[in-house]
Formats: structure tokens, sequence, C-alpha cells
């Protein structure tokens, strides 16, 4: 798994041999709804995830994190990549590789 930090975009970027994913998330200190953002497909490829299933998987895996390490953290928005899968809650892991990372200072790539 690759991190990376592009602004104020949190990113982290998953390579399988059988499904990629990308997810980008801003945090808040404010409760706030969530804004979700698809980055940019090439013409004709094809949809795998909605941004209903991708908010859905990024909620519940950030709750879930926020309890387990005894954190509040909050987003303000979400960035995926409509071609890649949701399948398997991959969402749900990513979200929750994210905030392990920032809870402790790890490093991310910025750019």
């Amino acid at each position: 798994m690759r991190f990376i930090k592009d602004k104020d975009i949190y990113k982290i970027a998953r390579i399988t041999g059988t499904q990629d994913n990308i997810l980008g998330v801003s945090f808040t200190e404010n409760e706030t709804n969530i804004q979700v953002v698809e980055w940019n497909i090439k013409e004709g490829s094809v949809r795998k995830a909605s941004s209903e299933e991708v908010l859905a998987q990024v909620v519940d895996g950030l709750r879930a994190i926020n309890e387990e390490l005894g954190s509040n953290y909050k987003l303000s928005k979400i960035y995926y990549l409509p071609t890649d899968s949701a399948a398997n809650s991959v969402y749900k892991f990513l979200i929750a590789e994210i905030v392990r990372r920032v809870n402790s200072k790890g490093e991310f790539v910025t750019i």
C-alpha cells in the first residue's frame, strides 16, 4: 500500500493482482455533511463503485476505527475512482488504514 498526502487530501493506493483501489479523504474539525467526489475516468470505462457504496463503507469504517482507537476523526470529503471495485468492504479497510497512519503520525509521501 502507498500512503500519499496532496495538500489536505490523504490518499491510500492498494494494488493487488485482482483488485486495485485508491481512496482519498480530507479531515475536518467540525461535523459536516461529507462530500463525495469522483475522480475523472476515461471515457468508455466501466463504473464498478457508486458514491453511495463508497460513502457507506467509509462512514462505517471511520466509525469502527474511531471506536477502536478512542479517537474522533471527522471527514469533509471522500475521493474515489468509480472504476475501482467496492467489493469485500475494501473502502472500510482503506479508511481504517489511513486513520491508523494519521493517528500514529506515520509517514505519507507528500506531493
